[in-house]
């Protein structure tokens, strides 16, 4: 009675409902692969270069790792992978190689700047 969601024709409604199922193409895993070899690579330097004095660049991690020291940094980098998934499930296969191919290029700029910063290259 109560308990259970409301019947339309011979279907139960439900909150959530998959649309499509998304598909892993070879250029998502490309991306993908190269978006967390990247990503750790940005927490290792960004680590290193806060332990060695270095301010952080960005104003959101700046305040996350004020507060909360390094779980703060590791909160913005999850939300960060969490909104990159969501998007990434959400768009056209183009479209969500456009999205990841946009955050890797971002990604690894951040890399290239942290490393110069860290390791005087």
């Amino acid at each position: 009675m109560g308990s259970e969601p409301p019947v339309r024709g011979d279907r139960q409604e439900r909150l959530f409902v998959r649309r499509r199922e998304r598909r892993m193409t070879r250029t998502h895993a490309a991306l993908w692969a190269f978006i967390l070899a990247t990503t750790a690579a940005d927490i290792v330097l960004t680590m290193a270069g806060l332990a060695g004095g270095l301010p952080e660049g960005n104003p959101v991690v700046r305040a996350a790792v004020g507060s909360f020291g390094p779980a703060g940094l590791w909160t913005v980098k999850f939300a960060a992978m969490c909104w990159l998934v969501a998007g990434w499930s959400v768009l056209s296969d183009r479209n969500a190689a456009v999205f990841l191919g946009l955050f890797a290029a971002v990604t690894s700029v951040v890399v290239v700047h942290n490393a110069i910063a860290v390791l005087g290259v």
